[in-house]
């Protein structure tokens, strides 16, 4: 059972720490596609390197039992929504150089994860978690007041991937099964409106070996790796765990944001982001050693 605890968080964490560096800089080499376009993209290559590695592994008869129930069905259609758009303001704002709104977003989603496992899932919190979400609530009222626009891109990503969570943990569907249904969904109004777009000739895609084809390509490869190992963690993991271990990302983000892409960093954001991680360790520290009790 500690075991499989442990691998929970590793499994987060690979996942937190791919999101928070190598996502945003891949998506800042091609910003100047259009953002549904690239969302579009990221969905279809999904989709055909998930299946080809379930075929190559004999579990494509896997996919197909799925459909022998509704509530997964319905689970996951829901989920494959939430994605898309989660995808959608990501790439929207590395396009429109907001990587630090898109990392306040992801700030958010732990307190969502713990709000949802509290109060749906019973997940209990002690004196020592009420204490770490009060910091992290603290720091992100600094982080809201300061801002000099209404946070839509935040509250947008915040919110779809925090009930994104929440609804996996609610089936029992491995990682690859479950993202390749979500991933097809998505390929079933990506794929017409990606043609439309080579039909027209305002597409960045064609079939040739140019930088920006390729690009697009992997954009299903750097989508289904972080997915796969965060949706493996949540089986090991409870949801608040798995949310403030999140937290990673967005740190990440802000590092990458500031180092490496150039944006301004405020006073109140770095104080923000210190409060944001005394609250993790907290949390983190409580949830090992619950582990070692049970």
């Amino acid at each position: 059972m500690k075991t499989n605890f442990t691998r929970g968080i590793v499994y987060v964490c690979i996942a937190a720490l791919w999101w928070g560096m190598p996502q945003p800089l891949f998506f800042d080499e091609i910003k100047y596609v259009p953002s549904l376009e690239v969302a579009m993209h990221r969905g279809v290559w999904s989709f055909f390197v998930l299946f080809l590695s379930l075929l190559f592994l004999n579990e494509i008869n896997d996919f197909f039992l799925l459909f022998r129930s509704s509530k997964k069905i319905i689970i996951l259609s829901i989920t494959s929504l939430l994605i898309a758009t989660n995808w959608l303001g990501f790439i929207y704002s590395v396009s429109i150089n907001k990587v630090q709104d898109a990392s306040l977003g992801y700030f958010l989603t732990p307190m969502i994860s713990i709000s949802l496992g509290y109060f749906i899932l019973n997940e209990n919190l002690n004196l020592r978690k009420i204490i770490s979400v009060s910091l992290m609530i603290i720091a992100c009222f600094i982080l809201f007041t300061n801002l000099d626009h209404f946070p839509y891109i935040a509250l947008l990503i915040g919110t779809t991937w925090g009930i994104y969570g929440l609804l996996r943990k609610q089936i029992q569907v491995s990682p690859a099964l479950g993202l390749l249904y979500e991933s097809g969904l998505i390929s079933l109004f990506a794929f017409p409106y990606l043609l439309y777009l080579s039909y027209t000739n305002v597409g960045y895609f064609n079939i040739d070996f140019s930088f920006i084809s390729i690009m697009l390509f992997f954009t299903g490869i750097v989508t289904i790796i972080p997915l796969f190992f965060f949706n493996l963690g949540l089986k090991y993991t409870t949801l608040g765990l798995a949310g403030v271990l999140f937290y990673i990302a967005p740190s990440f983000h802000f590092i990458t944001s500031v180092f490496i892409l150039g944006e301004y960093m405020e006073f109140q954001k770095l104080l923000a982001f210190i409060i944001i991680w005394i609250g993790v360790i907290i949390f983190i520290y409580d949830a090992v050693k619950n582990s070692r009790l049970s």
